[in-house]
């Protein structure tokens, strides 16, 4: 059991990386800098979700080892928990999609740590259709906003963009989980197996609840700030010359003042070539949970073949039961949605808050410092080792050995060049002591 166990947890390690969960999520953020398109297809439905996948295809491999479907639990419901609390004061849209991903990706391991491979294969599914939705939506604001990405630099887009807003609301209410879309339908299911599966515990779900509302809160937020409210871009701004997304110089959410009666300036719609990919992937997000519906699984069917449909249930737990969580995460959701959309509706009570809280706030603006305490614990001193080892042994050793030859083989080479004089009479000379000698030799061994 060891050696399985052993199998499974690097197994683990590698899905780890690639699909970002804790430790090894750092990567996905910095990597949604590439093109929106890019971000849509890879970073929201097929690369980082290949962890998933491997889990899932291996599942008869990770259920003989309770310690390693532990670990893929909780790493993935710390990982939905930590990377939503992160979601919820970043700036730039794409940012808060990032961290978005990463947090819903937590979801998969969380479904598949407890058992529930054909849950987290069904997030997946659900989840590359309304995020990709929401990254090539954000990209669509992007776009019509000249390149800007602060949301505090938005608003009121609706009537600016209301093609990008219809799609990007579909979106927006399937990552929060909103009953009859697909999000709705996969996220529950997880919440349920993570109760009721016998690999499954309370406070894991209470995680995975908790990681809903504040999933609720943080999309309203964005979405909010981007698309309802007063607008807040300038003139100048709207015409093309933002100063970036990452301006981050001031964390103010005071900028109601500006942009009133420009009429949004230079905001405009996308074109059809980029919301046509917005509309299909909207209907997606709307009816792609129906291939999953409790009880009458579709997805759960087809992949028998590969795993089993549900994991076994914890002793003493009821259908009533799924009728009441499922309650609890609906109302989260609501809950979530609600309290985003009355306080942001005016932004002085968010920057009231946000100075109350300016220690959480920096904390979580700032990422919990986890990059920077990946600088000092890890590469400042690999970098230190790396300098040290390329002074004492590349340099002293290697360097040294290496020249070495090179100094012999020139040594061998100015001595030997002194016989080479280029006189044929010494030549001739050598080549007769050189005969004299052999025959010399020849008549000495003959005599004896």
């Amino acid at each position: 059991e060891a050696t399985i166990t052993a199998i499974g947890l690097l197994l683990f390690l590698g899905c780890t990386g690639k699909s970002a969960q804790i430790p090894l999520f750092v990567w996905l953020p910095d990597a949604m800098a590439g093109p929106t398109p890019v971000s849509a297809l890879i970073h929201a439905a097929t690369m980082v979700t290949s962890g998933i996948y491997l889990l899932a295809r291996l599942n008869f491999l990770f259920v003989l080892t309770p310690t390693t479907m532990g670990v893929i639990a909780t790493i993935g419901a710390l990982t939905a928990f930590f990377a939503a609390t992160i979601a919820i004061t970043q700036r730039d849209i794409k940012k808060v999609l990032a961290y978005s991903t990463v947090s819903q990706l937590g979801y998969m391991f969380l479904a598949c740590g407890v058992g529930a491979f054909s849950a987290g294969v069904f997030h997946v599914i659900t989840h590359a259709f309304f995020k990709a939705l929401m990254f090539l939506g954000a990209g669509s604001v992007i776009h019509g906003m000249h390149e800007e990405q602060d949301i505090m630099k938005m608003g009121g887009l609706r009537k600016h963009m209301p093609r990008t807003f219809a799609t990007f609301t579909m979106g927006w209410l399937a990552i929060c989980g909103v009953p009859l879309f697909s999000g709705f339908f996969s996220k529950d299911e997880i919440l349920w197996m993570s109760f009721s599966s016998s690999l499954g515990a309370s406070w894991l779900w209470a995680l995975g609840a908790a990681t809903a509302v504040m999933t609720a809160f943080y999309m309203t937020r964005m979405y909010s700030l981007t698309f309802l409210g007063k607008e807040r871009f300038q003139a100048s701004q709207a015409h093309g010359h933002a100063h970036g997304a990452h301006d981050d110089h001031s964390h103010s959410h005071g900028h109601d003042d500006h942009g009133h009666g420009h009429g949004g300036g230079g905001v405009h719609e996308s074109p059809s070539v980029m919301v046509l990919p917005l509309a299909v992937l909207a209907v997606l997000s709307v009816l792609g949970g129906y291939i999953g519906i409790p009880h009458m699984s579709w997805l759960e069917h087809w992949l028998e073949p590969i795993m089993a449909g549900h994991p076994s249930m914890a002793p003493g737990i009821g259908e009533s039961m799924e009728w009441i969580l499922m309650g609890v995460s609906v109302a989260g959701a609501f809950l979530g949605m609600g309290f985003a959309l009355v306080f942001y509706r005016d932004l002085s009570r968010a920057q009231a808050l946000q100075a109350k809280l300016s220690g959480a706030y920096k904390l979580l603006v700032n990422k919990w410092y986890i990059d920077e305490i990946y600088e000092r614990v890890i590469i400042r001193p690999i970098q230190w080792l790396a300098d040290a080892l390329w002074k004492t042994l590349d340099i002293a050793v290697i360097d040294r050995i290496v020249m070495s030859f090179g100094r012999a083989s020139q040594f061998a080479g100015q001595t030997l060049r002194v016989v080479q004089t280029g006189s044929i009479q010494t030549y001739a000379l050598l080549f007769l002591a050189g005969l004299l000698g052999s025959v010399g030799y020849l008549i000495y061994g003959m005599a004896r």
